[in-house]
């Protein structure tokens, strides 16, 4: 992709393109702005011991398996080369391997670093961008990375009922 630096001037070397995506990140995730968000005197609902020992408690096969299933599996590969159509059809295979990565994480909270890897592109957004703002940022994880991220997201989707009143049922 070329990129526009300036006015006409069109940039294609990668350091060049590298220094305008961190100005671009920069400008789109920092902000100066005060939105006078305050806390005091908020309070907030607690979870059940029952619901806590949920968040805790030994991650199964099930769970992991379940999430496996609940990915698209035809998309593209991840930076590991495999995308959830290769864990589905062969999980008979991997399940003992996926699931060791998974307890181990449980129990250490480290994911190593081969496994954390992930990468940002950019996707246009039209037909020819000539600018990155004219382009959308995904990041390509690994699939254990998913994987693991996905298991905690649904026990955590369990137990929001119980820590976020009714009435701010925007957040669900």
């Amino acid at each position: 992709m070329r990129l526009r630096e300036v006015g006409i001037l069109w940039v294609e070397k990668p350091e060049v393109m590298g220094r305008e995506a961190v100005k671009l990140f920069e400008a789109r995730f920092s902000t100066t702005q005060d939105f006078g968000v305050r806390l005091e005197h908020v309070e907030f609902k607690s979870m059940s011991e029952e619901a806590s020992l949920s968040m805790v408690s030994q991650i199964t096969e099930e769970e992991v398996m379940d999430v496996v299933w609940m990915c698209k599996g035809s998309k593209s590969p991840r930076p590991d080369d495999f995308n959830f159509n290769f864990f589905k059809n062969n999980w008979e295979v991997l399940k003992l391997d996926v699931i060791v990565v998974v307890h181990h994480f449980h129990r250490t909270s480290y994911i190593p670093k081969r496994c954390n890897a992930s990468f940002i592109t950019f996707v246009p957004k039209v037909r020819d961008p000539t600018s990155l703002n004219q382009c959308r940022p995904i990041s390509l994880v690994c699939s254990l990375y998913k994987i693991i991220s996905k298991v905690l997201l649904c026990r955590i989707k369990q137990v929001l009922p119980e820590v976020i009143d009714d009435c701010k049922s925007t957040f669900l």
